[in-house]
């Protein structure tokens, strides 16, 4: 690791790549937010003002991280992980909301701590696997976090935080027959968790219901009927009559349906492809970088990030039980948009830190 006098712009202060990549996807996102609204206000509860107010905020975070050394962020990895833990508990002492208790009411915004510790447990997870130092009270952080996060209820978090672990050890040289035992143990835990009631009935019921050929969730069929509207080049650039189709949560969860109906198949090609080209740079600094730590932080957001596009096109499309994922950097959402300029804001520092500055 390279320690560089870092600016705000410029050079030496940032990968020109890498806020490029990230300001295309915010402005995409913005195009997305005005196609479902058709309006532009002053008005704060105005989706694209809040936004754009959003992502001016993650902006400020992403430069942010460019002043933190990733030596620092080593150093800090128990320090954030033990925070998370501290968040994720008190936020089960909040009102409950449609069921669950996920998120700190700020007034302004609400804040989802669970988007924090999809980073903590990344910047964690790196650490100790870099080290190799796998003790008790790591493993106590780690598993605390998840069984929290798990009882909000938020199965989808669980569920990435799960194949996040899975994923980092794998790329490691923990031994296959360690990793077998512990996808044994979940499997075994799982159904622990059926027999003692452990699971909410709404979640049961979704996964029940998805299954079911008699019944399928309204979300994902109007999902799929507003992508299916927005053929090949999408009714952005038709001349053809906008129906609307209503779909629930658009703005978040199903962002993505309606991101398809406007700019159709040729753009959801190109949205993907940015992302893809993006996995491709940074897989060009992880067998580049000399640092264990960087190559195993790097790895983990592109597990995690991935693995949420992953989840939340599956779940739009209605091949998977709805989870409400949000999709990196396209759906609405101040902890989200935050959480991901955190991340990009790390990335760009590795860049910095081994000469990559274009």
């Amino acid at each position: 690791m390279i320690n560089r006098r870092i600016t705000i712009l410029g050079p030496e202060g940032t990968n020109i790549y890498v806020i490029f990549q990230y300001l295309i996807f915010c402005v995409i996102s913005w195009f997305t937010l005005f196609n479902i609204t058709n309006e532009i206000g002053l008005d704060i509860q105005n989706v694209l003002v809040r936004q754009i107010t959003f992502t001016l905020i993650g902006l400020i975070v992403f430069f942010l991280f460019t002043y933190v050394s990733i030596s620092n962020i080593f150093g800090l990895s128990y320090v954030l992980m033990v925070s998370s833990t501290i968040l994720l508990i008190g936020v089960l002492f909040t009102e409950e909301s449609l069921g669950a208790r996920r998120r700190y009411d700020l007034g302004v915004f609400d804040f989802q701590p669970s988007e924090f510790t999809k980073i903590a447990f990344v910047i964690f997870l790196a650490s100790i696997i870099s080290q190799k130092r796998n003790n008790l009270f790591a493993i106590a952080l780690i598993f605390s976090n998840i069984l929290l996060i798990y009882s909000q209820p938020d199965l989808g978090t669980t569920i990435i935080l799960l194949s996040v672990v899975l994923g980092m050890y794998f790329i490691s040289d923990v031994k296959m027959k360690t990793l077998f035992a512990f996808l044994i143990t979940l499997f075994i835990s799982f159904f622990i968790l059926l027999e003692f009631d452990l699971v909410s009935a709404f979640q049961v019921q979704r996964i029940t219901d998805f299954y079911s050929a008699e019944i399928q969730d309204f979300s994902q069929r109007q999902s799929r009927l507003q992508i299916s509207l927005g053929g090949f080049l999408g009714d952005s650039a038709s001349n053809t009559e906008n129906i609307s189709i209503f779909v629930p949560v658009q703005t978040t969860d199903f962002i993505f349906s309606s991101f398809a109906k406007s700019f159709g198949f040729i753009g959801c090609v190109a949205l993907l492809f940015f992302w893809v080209f993006f996995g491709f740079r940074i897989y060009s600094l992880i067998i580049t970088t000399d640092s264990q730590f960087e190559k195993f932080l790097l790895a983990g957001f592109m597990i995690l990030l991935y693995l949420q596009i992953l989840i939340n096109i599956a779940t739009v499309v209605g091949l998977i039980p709805l989870t409400g994922d949000p999709f990196p950097l396209l759906s609405l959402g101040g902890s989200s948009i935050i959480a991901v300029s955190s991340i990009f804001g790390i990335i760009n520092r590795i860049f910095i830190e081994n000469n990559q500055v274009i």
